[in-house]
């Protein structure tokens, strides 16, 4: 397969020059009824779907959507999850080709104000037209947001909706959004008795539901639209029991995150840590930055994907917004520029300024505040844990390099790296290669990067190290004077650099799942991935796409 150069998702052509709703230039429609368009989702989605009634009670309701548009009828959704007293937790699916920027989501939802309370943090956290998969969570309700074309998106995901807003532009101007393949995704989506409410009651549409398997049924329509349509997957739904509390063997990042994930979905884990390790969670400081690609491929979209993530993630442990990078070749400066045009994250993120790339979204976060505030809930334990046959019922290794004692058998790659302190004026956070940043009287250097030796005392440190860290940035150009030693610790790395999953097929345990390989971009990958594994292993909606999902999984 050949990929194009990444690029943003294809920006919708808006005209705000109707009264009461946005249309879409490019296929001749409006996103939503003048008539009403809160009014017409409450009637067509949320009462053709059978709601709020269908998801009292439940634990987990699942709708799913073709067409986010201005995002009126998550919002809508939303605040009928609110009113209706539901005790459980909803999933929102949406796919979406032509993305809004927040300019235009803001402007387009401003023509309802009585949603202005629980639109404001859906616009503070959007992230914009940028292809993949996105996470976004509002309390008890979590939105994940498919930026792409719709039959690659569909194709892409494996997860059973117990609704369906089908709220593509009209058949007769948007035709490939209603498809019989496409319809035939939609029911393969679909859990027993699955419930569909649209606008439409197109031949075509009719018949394609049915032929997917669906009972479909016209009803009376909303304001000048005569009729609508309704459609059920034959079938009950099936209760899923809640699942034991598992164990989590780590309480760095990544044990955070699964952490966090699992606390989100009201379970409690323990969390074990070994008090004399020493992890790259500690190091006081982190850089949450992009890593950049000039492909568009699946693990592009993740890097981006869990980026945009752990910017929301670590909202209340930013200790500084913006990162220079320069850089160290010719080469390494026609790269960035090039990145910095195709614009991969949107504006406000990448700019090139002709030495260097200035990256404002790009975070110094707190590492101590950012664990506290993952760990906050979990019943947290001091303990080693030097056999998984010492931990009864599941158990979710997240060690970082305690791994290696504990799972020899995995085919890991071990790299050390020190930190120095340096003395000197460095105004704001720079990377190169290496880093430079700035921490009250001092300046943190990192990191060397080294493969860590058999019987190597990994922590131990070494002055030799200080050396290079200061020659690395005066090399930049910076103005370190001199540089004392820090810490040390070790990355965790695969052979093809990706993180890994692996779950209890590949380990060959019945009950555990690691995380692990997160190198050193653990604090931008761990939320998401967090995220991916407690989500696969409760059997809901994934928030990456299925090839991503797969290359995570495979063994080491």
């Amino acid at each position: 397969m050949v990929y194009q150069p990444l690029t943003r998702t294809p920006a919708p052509s808006l005209d705000f020059s109707r009264p009461g709703t946005p249309a879409a230039s490019d296929f001749g429609d409006i996103y939503f009824s003048t008539d009403g368009g809160l009014e017409e989702t409450r009637a067509v989605f949320l009462q053709g779907c059978g709601l709020p009634d269908r998801w009292m009670g439940r634990d987990v309701f699942t709708v799913a959507e073709l067409g986010f548009g201005s995002g009126l009828n998550f919002l809508a959704t939303m605040q009928s999850w609110h009113e209706s007293g539901a005790t459980g937790r909803l999933h929102f699916v949406s796919v979406e080709g032509f993305p809004f920027d927040r300019q235009q989501l803001a402007q387009a939802l401003s023509a309802f104000p009585e949603l202005a309370e629980i639109a404001a943090p859906l616009i503070e956290s959007w992230p914009g037209p940028v292809r993949g998969v996105h996470r976004r969570h509002f309390g008890p309700v979590t939105l994940t947001l498919i930026h792409d074309d719709i039959a690659p998106a569909l194709a892409g995901q494996d997860f059973a909706a117990d609704a369906w807003f089908l709220d593509g532009f009209s058949p007769a101007k948007n035709p490939d959004m209603w498809s019989k393949p496409i319809l035939s995704e939609v029911a393969r989506l679909s859990a027993p008795g699955a419930r569909v409410g649209t606008f439409t009651v197109a031949g075509a549409v009719r018949r394609g539901l049915a032929t997917a398997g669906f009972e479909v049924e016209r009803l009376p329509g909303f304001g000048r639209k005569r009729q609508r349509l309704e459609a059920r997957m034959p079938g009950e739904p099936t209760p899923q029991p809640k699942p034991p509390a598992p164990t989590v063997i780590g309480a760095g990042i990544a044990g955070a995150s699964v952490a966090r994930a699992l606390l989100r979905r009201g379970i409690t884990p323990t969390v074990l840590f070994d008090p004399d390790h020493i992890a790259a969670s500690g190091n006081g400081a982190a850089l949450i930055k992009p890593r950049l690609d000039k492909q568009d491929n699946p693990a592009a979209r993740f890097f981006l994907s869990s980026f945009l993530y752990a910017r929301e993630a670590y909202r209340s442990a930013t200790r500084h917004e913006g990162v220079l990078h320069l850089p160290k070749t010719d080469a390494e400066a026609e790269r960035l520029q090039a990145i910095a045009r195709n614009a991969p994250l949107g504006p406000g993120h990448l700019e090139w300024t002709g030495e260097h790339l200035d990256m404002p979204s790009s975070l110094v976060i707190d590492t101590q505040t950012a664990r506290e505030a993952m760990l906050d809930g979990a019943l947290v334990k001091p303990r080693v844990v030097s056999s998984l046959d010492e931990i009864d019922g599941p158990v979710i290794v997240a060690s970082g390099y305690g791994i290696r004692a504990l799972m020899p058998e995995l085919a890991l790659r071990w790299s050390r790296g020190q930190l120095s302190w340096g003395a000197g004026d460095v105004a704001a956070p720079v990377t190169y290669g290496g880093y430079a940043v700035p921490m009250r009287d001092r300046i943190m250097l990192g990191a060397t990067h080294d493969r860590l030796e058999d019987g190597a005392d990994p922590w131990a440190l070494r002055s030799e190290d200080n050396a290079r860290n200061l020659e690395t940035a005066r090399a930049q150009g910076l103005g370190v004077e001199s540089a004392e030693s820090y810490r040390a610790s070790v990355r965790v790395n695969t052979a093809d650099t990706l993180p890994r999953i692996l779950g209890p097929r590949i380990l060959e345990m019945d009950r555990a799942t690691v995380l692990t390989g997160l190198g050193s971009r653990g604090f931008v990958f761990a939320p998401l991935l967090g995220e991916v594994l407690v989500s696969g292993m409760l059997g809901e909606v994934v928030p990456v796409e299925r090839a991503v999902a797969e290359r995570l999984a495979r063994g080491v």
